[in-house]
């Protein structure tokens, strides 16, 4: 009779559907306790970001006086060279903004190269308006619109005093979190009476002055719709004369 060797089967090891179950529901439980601590961390990182391009600006801006003893204003600017493009040209060729017009920023960034850029990471460009630094004298229109009057009843820059002449940063469309972020950091502290992050944009609202929330005295930042719903153009001190 012939012999067969013995035939050993083991069943192969494998997850069970509920250890399956199980498993997902632990990384989807651990997902939603992380997730909004890593956003906040990321959109904390774009706000400290961009408070940092506004004390570059006005590091900029203050070498720039130094170094020629004015600063031009935005409708008066009509030639900015190059010098990043061809540093050694003779002359370099000229820029020109992609969108909008020239202004004081653009002078900055490629002409006396004291600042990296004007972009930052809140906000939202459009076809028509981008991150800019202007320059202009009281009264006049900003970039998106607002007017610089000087009165604290509608637009005007803690730290300009009774200047007639301001640089700011404009930043367009941020979204509501972006603006109440960037609210805190230049406007703060605020009072208790400052719950939302609404509360904090409404505070220094172009055109309504500086609101009784907050307890605010004097706002560095200033606010006014942007293009969509939800949107805010924003306006920060850079520096005056």
């Amino acid at each position: 009779m012939p012999v067969f060797p013995a035939v050993c089967t083991r069943r192969a090891a494998a997850f069970t559907l509920i250890e399956m179950i199980g498993v997902l529901a632990i990384i989807a439980i651990l997902a939603a306790v992380i997730a909004p601590a890593v956003i906040e961390s990321i959109r904390d990182s774009k706000i400290s970001s961009a408070v940092a391009s506004v004390r570059a600006a006005r590091v900029a801006a203050s070498h720039f006086y130094q170094r020629y003893e004015s600063m031009p204003l935005d409708a008066r600017i009509t030639l900015v060279y190059n010098y990043k493009a061809d540093p050694t040209g003779n002359p370099p060729p000229a820029y020109t903004p992609p969108i909008g017009d020239l202004d004081f920023g653009d002078v900055l960034v490629y002409q006396s190269q004291l600042l990296e850029k004007e972009a930052t990471t809140v906000g939202r460009p459009t076809d028509l308006l981008t991150h800019a630094i202007g320059s202009c004298v009281l009264g006049d229109t900003l970039i998106g619109g607002a007017s610089y009057t000087g009165s604290s009843g509608e637009m005007h820059f803690k730290s300009a005093g009774a200047a007639t002449q301001i640089v700011y940063y404009f930043m367009p469309n941020l979204t509501t979190q972006e603006a109440a972020a960037m609210a805190r950091q230049i406007n703060g502290p605020y009072g208790r009476d400052a719950l939302s992050e609404r509360d904090f944009i409404e505070a220094s609202r172009v055109g309504r002055g500086i609101g009784s929330v907050g307890g605010l005295e004097g706002a560095n930042a200033w606010f006014s719709p942007g293009d969509q719903p939800g949107e805010y153009h924003a306006y920060f001190y850079v520096s005056h004369r």
